[in-house]
């Protein structure tokens, strides 16, 4: 009887072999780029330590706590699933492994072997460990196993050869399963996750479920991918209800936080703080669960822009003439329907992610009027002026928020900034000799707000404004580190979820003055994003398709800069390392020759020199695998040079924007003598990891050029009723409450123009 093969689309346990390079399936899930980092290979003492380092700093805190446990427990079950695999490959025990000796000094030989029985155990408990792993965050938890040994691929499948009920073993083979490389909405079923998840109770569904979601958009499944994220939303909201804290637990959570509060004010150290235990760290399911389910909605969006737009222009111009007919009065009619998907969808596509960012939090800073005073402080008693006036060792410093300035100690005047800070002396802290005289510094609580409130109707009102990306010069060091202290929570998804936030404003058609007060905003928290030092920068599809956005529909938004330029952190001051001055300058007059020297080429010399330049970003595509995409991603990148050249792809008006982009371009292609500046952790290359124009970014921005603000033959808004002055009361009411409707708010919200 012939073996059932695995790969096809039926579905089994062995791998079928295919055409060209075949790859375990998890290696082709999305955004694996945005979980690579230094914590798959710190040691996992340090990385824990690290993470509950994070846990004890006060908010915002330097990663997302969720996210930091839980590649701490994926790094802890993958080496441990390992080591077991390992052993059970080998067939000896640790002793033997390692070398060590028993009591009589003897170490090794045959007693040290394994029994087939206790290697299936092993094999079983490290199946258990992978399993958690991947129930946990798949995409992290693949990003580990591969660097991890190539034992751990097939345990599983040898689990289930001889248990085939397994159901840890079920899950762990559906990712390690090896299936043709590219090719995975054609070699994956969803049969073995349907009976993974029908063979689990409720409350551990939600991790295959997700799973399953993510093979659908692979297929391309949508409405099955968005039935499953939801029910798993819906099981981790009724777990989470179901764990609510009793009166009991609230109290000793409150007595807990007074006890955190006296230790931070008492400046302990944090190893002092018991660590969390692994079922009361906070878990990030439910946010993965909110982005991938809003990437789906905003999919689906995109994919109904062409079915509204498509014959618009020319019905529009035949009902100016009077020359409409029925068929054309029902393709408008599907039009209409199309147009409310769109903003149906984007809408739905921005609650999830606007979900998503709220989990994180963001901080203006300490009011610049502040830190500059403590700089100005510290900076004098480093010079050795110790000599201070009787009533600035006990000065209070007020800045309360007042449109009237308020004096800042003597001869020092500073505008309102909303907050009160101390700056006196520590009677307990000045048992040193050598500072006891010095003035203590207590620094203010800074405010926090969730990420989400930057986008909403009202930004908080102490927003800073967004530094010049210029270096800093020397006389304005303390300035600098003084006024750089906004910080927000890192998430490796949150550069993309705040740029698909700014693509589904586009759909929505939010006014360009809203949509460019988010995107100033949006811009703000990618430059102060910073994984460091677990995760590196992340390559962000949104972005590439916002910046693409952007040059397709002529910079509608008035950017006063390129895309790249307003997310590209702050330069570090000159004092740093002394680059910024030589190099800053050196690139903007290379880029200025260079544009000198393009105005005299040839037609044939311009042609020649994009060929070069295409030729040289498609080497540097990661998807570039073989001559048929490279000569693809050359044609793409020769087709769109000529393009921005002729002005076919709607060139930019803003001659300030212009220049702003041919700039940065100009200085990321040519190799200038200068020393290149050090780039800061987070920085990335700004979009060009994703050159080529994606259906998305296409749909973006045709729907921003092509679809009009209100659309004749929809439904129309019921006109308010202007109250009549001096009416009776009474029938007032009831006329009000007559005119209520129990429609769903989301259908009113879709209803066109």
């Amino acid at each position: 009887m012939a073996k059932k093969k695995s790969g096809a689309p039926n579905g089994s346990l062995d791998p079928q072999p295919g055409p060209g390079l075949v790859i375990c399936r998890n290696k082709h899930w999305r955004y694996i780029s945005s979980f690579h980092g230094p914590w798959l290979q710190l040691p996992p003492e340090i990385l824990a330590s690290l993470a509950q380092q994070n846990w004890t700093m006060p908010a915002p805190r330097l990663v997302d706590p969720s996210v930091f446990y839980d590649v701490v427990k994926i790094r802890r079950y993958v080496d441990e699933a390992a080591q077991d695999s390992v052993r059970a490959s080998t067939g000896v025990s640790n002793t033997a492994m390692t070398g060590r000796m028993d009591y009589f000094g003897a170490g090794g030989g045959p007693s040290s072997t394994l029994s087939k029985e206790r290697i299936f155990k092993i094999r079983q408990k490290a199946v258990k460990l992978l399993s958690s792993a991947f129930a946990l965050d798949e995409v992290a938890a693949s990003v580990a196993t591969m660097q991890a040994t190539s034992t751990v691929e097939d345990v599983g499948g040898i689990v289930l050869k001889r248990e085939s009920s397994n159901t840890d073993a079920r899950y762990v083979h559906f990712f390690h399963e090896r299936i043709p490389s590219r090719a995975m909405e054609h070699y994956t079923p969803l049969d073995p996750l349907n009976g993974i998840i029908s063979a689990l109770p409720t409350e551990l569904q939600a991790p295959p479920l997700r799973t399953r979601a993510l093979v659908q958009i692979f297929k391309k499944q949508w409405e099955g991918a968005i039935l499953d994220l939801t029910a798993a939303l819906r099981i981790t909201e009724e777990l989470r209800l179901m764990h609510k804290p009793d009166q009991q637990q609230l109290e000793l959570a409150s007595r807990m936080r007074d006890e955190k509060d006296a230790w931070n004010k008492s400046n302990r150290d944090w190893r002092s703080v018991p660590p969390l235990k692994d079922e009361d760290q906070p878990k990030s399911l439910e946010k993965q669960l909110l982005f991938n389910r809003g990437g789906v909605y905003l999919t689906l969006a995109c994919q109904s822009v062409g079915a509204a737009l498509d014959g618009l222009a020319e019905y529009q111009t035949a009902q100016e003439s009077g020359e409409t007919n029925g068929v054309e009065a029902k393709q408008q009619t599907e039009r209409l329907e199309a147009r409310k998907k769109v903003k149906g969808y984007a809408k739905r596509a921005l609650k999830d992610y606007t979900a998503f960012i709220a989990h994180f939090d963001y901080t203006p800073g300490v009011p610049f009027e502040t830190t500059n005073e403590i700089m100005r402080r510290v900076y004098d008693l480093a010079n050795g002026s110790k000599t201070q006036p009787q009533t600035a060792k006990n000065r209070l410093i007020e800045l309360n928020g007042s449109d009237d300035d308020s004096s800042i100690g003597e001869g020092t005047n500073g505008a309102s900034g909303g907050s009160t800070a101390l700056i006196k002396r520590d009677d307990e802290r000045s048992n040193s000799s050598d500072h006891s005289n010095m003035p203590w510094l207590n620094f203010p609580a800074p405010k926090i707000y969730p990420a989400s409130a930057l986008f909403a109707e009202k930004a908080p009102p102490d927003l800073p404004a967004i530094q010049d990306t210029k270096p800093q010069p020397r006389d304005s060091l303390h300035e600098a580190f003084g006024s750089s202290r906004e910080a927000v929570t890192y998430h490796p998804l949150l550069t993309d979820a705040l740029h698909s936030i700014l693509l589904a404003h586009a759909l929505l058609q939010t006014s360009p003055t809203e949509l460019l007060r988010h995107a100033t905003n949006a811009a703000r928290l990618a430059r102060i994003a910073d994984g460091y030092p677990i995760f590196q920068a992340a390559r962000s599809p949104a972005r590439a398709d916002w910046i693409e956005v952007l040059r397709r529909a002529n910079n509608w938004l008035g950017l006063p800069a390129s895309w790249q330029r307003l997310c590209a952190p702050a330069p570090l001051p000159e004092a740093a390392g002394g680059w910024a001055k030589e190099n800053g300058t050196g690139n903007v007059v290379a880029s200025k020759r260079v544009r000198v020297e393009r105005q005299d080429e040839t037609p044939e010399q311009k042609r020649e020199r994009i060929k070069q330049e295409s030729i040289i970003d498609a080497l540097s595509d990661d998807r570039v695998v073989d001559e048929a995409s490279f000569q693809q991603a050359v044609r793409a990148r020769e087709r769109r040079a000529m393009e921005d050249e002729q002005g076919l792809s709607s060139p930019l008006k803003d001659k300030k924007f212009a220049a702003s982009c041919e700039d940065d371009t100009e200085a990321s292609t040519e190799s200038l003598p200068q020393q290149q500046p050090p780039k800061r952790w987070a920085q990335d290359e700004g979009g060009k990891e994703y050159p080529i124009s994606t259906e998305r970014a296409e749909a973006v921005a045709r729907w921003v050029k092509e679809a009009p603000l209100s659309v004749a033959g929809g439904k129309k808004k019921r006109p308010t009723r202007k109250r009549k002055p001096g009416g009776d009361a009474t029938n007032g009411l009831a006329g009000s409450v007559a005119d209520l409707s129990v429609a769903d708010d989301g259908n009113k919200d879709e209803e066109v123009d």
